[in-house]
């Protein structure tokens, strides 16, 4: 600063610009509760109503009218709630940017977007990320994953992690991840639909051990699932002129990926990955089968068969998921003192699907929407209004002919 003057003048804004957020926020955080009050018992009325209205053998058109006129109450509702909630959103990053100003950039994001082509297929990637009601923010996304195969073909996707427990596994599974996948693709001979999901197991098991070492060092329960999804070029697709590409989703844990179709005249969402849930049959079996527990409490979680020594604490750890990247506690819990275990409670081995993408089919996530950022959003938003408490992050990737794209981009 030129003088001592302007130093102090540009303090006095800087708090007075902190006051304001904090006003702006105490007052959003309160509508916010007001709102979500007036969702809960306006559901509770829909509900005494509904109860009414199954005693009756003809319905009562007093209710009826009642029961409509509720339904829009709550609907007006539960927007203005995701509405708040975006504006505590937005501050909370600002203030995050803030703070991060001259140190690189924040760990999150609020959203993002990436457009790229793949063979014949423009490819479009867009991201939204709340914090939500959590005290941190542990989801992390990627929308510009490029790998090269060993002959030079381009393979394009996105990844989202869910962490749990901290955020330093998280934060690593960022950098490390893309990069062991890179090398592990390279290491192949050339690329087939084999060579590809053996190269992404290798990668995500590689990933784990090597977070594993800087877990113990650090004596860090840090965990995240994982959901991946890549584009790359199908041979006989390329060789007949035709738009054609083939998808491989890798998953570990709860995070989900659906794929939207053309069903007739309307859309139909198929999942493309199952959750690894410990209550899930498979899951289970492995899991009791190495010595873990397995039990019902809120949502079924897989524990450590007894207390274990992790820190200089004695715990006695659950996680209501079966795989997932770090998690020390239930990789190795007889390093730990759980000496009944005979291996692994919660596995880093991902559970891959491919299948063909064929541009003839209307693919879209929320069809009013015209970008794939705007559809994520929307996604989320709407999560939070249905009650959802923890982070939320959705990707959406929309996909076209390169050719029909770039005449859709032409004027009129």
């Amino acid at each position: 600063f030129a003088s001592a003057a302007l130093l102090t003048k540009h303090k006095q804004l800087s708090e007075l610009h902190r006051r304001n957020l904090t006003k702006q926020e105490e007052e959003n955080q309160q509508r916010k509760e007001e709102l979500r009050q007036a969702v809960a018992a306006v559901k509770r009325q829909l509900q005494e109503i509904e109860v009414s209205l199954s005693k009756l053998e003809v319905a009562d058109e007093g209710l009826l009218g009642q029961r409509t006129s509720l339904e829009m109450k709550c609907r007006q509702a539960m927007t203005e709630y995701g509405q708040v909630q975006e504006r505590l959103e937005v501050s909370r990053h600002q203030q995050l940017c803030e703070r991060q100003s001259g140190e690189g950039s924040p760990p999150w994001s609020l959203n993002g977007a990436h457009e790229t082509t793949v063979g014949r297929l423009l490819m479009s990637a867009g991201a939204a990320s709340w914090q939500g009601n959590k005290e941190v923010q542990e989801d992390r996304f990627l929308t510009d994953v490029e790998l090269q195969a060993p002959g030079g073909q381009r393979i394009v996707g996105v990844i989202v992690f869910d962490g749990h427990s901290g955020s330093l596994c998280v934060d690593i599974m960022m950098d490390w991840l893309p990069r062991n996948l890179q090398k592990c693709l390279a290491a192949k001979p050339n690329l087939t639909e084999e060579h590809l999901k053996n190269a992404v197991t290798e990668a995500c098991v590689l990933t784990d051990d090597e977070f594993l070492t800087k877990a113990r060092e650090k004596e860090a329960l840090d965990g995240t699932t994982m959901i991946l999804c890549l584009l790359w070029p199908e041979d006989v697709g390329r060789a007949q002129g035709k738009s054609r590409c083939r998808l491989l989703v890798a998953n570990l844990g709860d995070s989900r990926a659906v794929i939207c179709r053309q069903q007739g005249q309307h859309l139909g969402s198929f999942r493309l990955s199952e959750d690894h849930k410990p209550g899930r049959p498979d899951e289970q079996q492995r899991i009791e089968g190495n010595g873990g527990v397995v039990d019902m409490q809120g949502v079924w979680r897989v524990f450590t068969p007894g207390p274990a020594t992790f820190g200089g604490r004695s715990l006695l750890w659950g996680l209501a998921v079966s795989r997932a990247f770090g998690d020390l506690l239930m990789k190795e819990p007889q390093r730990y003192g759980c000496t009944n275990c005979s291996g692994a409670l919660v596995s880093a081995m991902p559970e891959i699907t491919t299948c063909g993408l064929n541009v003839s089919e209307a693919i879209s996530v929320c069809s009013e929407h015209k970008t794939a950022d705007l559809a994520a959003h929307a996604l989320v938003r709407r999560a939070f209004e249905l009650g959802s408490d923890d982070n939320l992050t959705a990707v959406v990737v929309a996909w076209s002919a390169e050719e029909k794209a770039d005449a859709e981009k032409k004027p009129r």
